[in-house]
């Protein structure tokens, strides 16, 4: 995988998990929001084998219809991490929140350059029931199914059971192209030094079936489970690490900058 796949994949791993922690008043419907959701903006440094490789800043704001929301994600390389990644990459997604649950309605992915060879576009059709798009360059047509998920709408699925008191086992998410099976785990609770001051976490990990690679996120009860640090590793070695630096606000939610 690319720095610049792992950079933006593990956004979408924690920066992603805002959308349904932040605490505050319910926007649209009352009876299709699963939880109260409020705009955001955060920022997370990266690191990449230990070298600093700049920060991801994502933000979260309302959509043009009722329970609708869009998501998305920048990155700010380190001079040296630009020659893997480009300032100008960037995910936006889409997300419904229903009475249901959350699921997608379009991702796309820009990886900065003037081409499109490596972006990705999908398009969710809930009527349908069938995914389209394009990855990398080739076709993307896969049959949909309640629970599907693209890489940021499995964070708020994510928060929405941890919310409700659940403990999640597994999820189905597009990535690659490919619909794949991801399992998640608890492991535990752990004391981590914030931004806010130091706070219990627990402690998620997930797998795609057949990797070797594994993430883990530390998740905050204190804050409505926001995460507060993940770390992806490979063969068991850590490999890329997030961990959040500051969170923008509406005044009156009671927790503004961090810096």
């Amino acid at each position: 995988m690319r720095l610049i796949s792992n950079w933006c994949a593990l956004a979408a791993a924690v920066a992603g998990t805002w959308l349904l922690a932040a605490p505050g008043n319910a926007v649209g419907n009352q009876a299709t929001a699963p939880a109260s959701l409020q705009p955001y903006t955060a920022r997370y440094q990266v690191s990449y084998r230990g070298l600093n490789g700049g920060e991801i800043e994502s933000s979260f704001k309302r959509g043009a219809e009722a329970g609708q929301w869009q998501y998305e994600t920048r990155v700010f390389p380190t001079l040296l991490a630009r020659v893997a990644i480009s300032s100008q990459a960037h995910e936006l997604s889409v997300i419904q929140a229903t009475a249901a649950g959350i699921r997608p309605l379009s991702f796309n992915f820009d990886d900065g350059s003037a081409g499109s060879e490596k972006d990705v576009r999908l398009d969710f059709d809930w009527k349908a029931l069938t995914v389209t798009g394009t990855f990398e360059g080739k076709p993307v047509s896969l049959p949909l199914t309640p629970g599907t998920h693209d890489t940021s709408s499995v964070q708020a699925a994510m928060i929405q059971e941890l919310l409700a008191g659940q403990k999640p086992q597994g999820f189905k998410i597009i990535t690659g192209g490919k619909l794949r099976e991801y399992r998640y785990w608890p492991e535990g609770t752990q004391q981590v030094m914030t931004p806010y001051g130091q706070v219990e976490a627990e402690v998620w990990a997930s797998q795609r079936t057949g990797s070797n690679r594994v993430t883990k996120t530390w998740h905050a009860a204190s804050l409505g489970y926001v995460p507060v640090q993940a770390i992806q590793y490979r063969k068991g070695n850590p490999e890329v690490q997030m961990k959040l630096v500051r969170l923008e606000r509406q005044a009156n939610q009671g927790l503004g900058d961090g810096g």
